[in-house]
């Protein structure tokens, strides 16, 4: 009998450290990172309506999908944007009080795009904010980071390049 309550024990012990491990790894879901892939993706091929599909009602102000997707293609045309592929980073998501997986993420990017201004390019630093919204992750806001110390917090293995005039106070001096 013994040995049946043993069995059981260790069955409830297995089971409830799987459901443990489970629950400690909030960053193994793909629905984040896909998201944000998934909109730069659209962004980059000027398939702005489906661009759309990836963003919350904060992203597009709360327009309908025709009119924001015809001012992201005026806004890329007059401008003349041209967006790199994406280079989406590992995504970052905590865990609940309750030891859930939060229901929001952030997912760093590095951009690299030229416009009518910036025909040499640039790279920029971006970390999106992804949110969980019936069932689809969707990105809610996005933000670029210009102090190297930020930088340096979400994309620590990456040079923040310097541009012509643009190099730290004290560099190269």
């Amino acid at each position: 009998m013994a040995g049946v309550h043993f069995a059981l024990w260790l069955n409830l012990v297995l089971v409830a450290g799987t459901g443990l491990a489970q629950a400690a790894d909030c960053t193994g879901d793909p629905g984040p990172r896909a998201a944000v892939i998934g909109y730069l993706s659209a962004m980059q091929e000027k398939r702005f309506e489906d661009a759309y599909d990836h963003v919350t009602a904060t992203m597009t102000d709360a327009r309908p999908r025709e009119e924001w997707a015809g001012l992201q293609r005026k806004m890329f045309e007059l401008g003349g944007v041209s967006l790199g592929d994406p280079d989406v980073r590992a995504v970052h998501r905590a865990k609940a009080a309750d030891g859930s997986c939060a229901t929001t993420a952030k997912v760093p990017n590095v951009l690299r795009a030229q416009d009518v201004l910036n025909n040499q390019g640039s790279t920029e630093f971006e970390v999106y904010t992804v949110v969980l919204q019936d069932g689809t992750w969707r990105i809610d806001a996005q933000e670029t980071l210009f102090d190297e110390a930020a930088i340096k917090t979400w994309f620590p293995e990456d040079t923040v390049p310097e541009y012509k005039g643009t190099a730290p106070t004290g560099a190269g001096d």
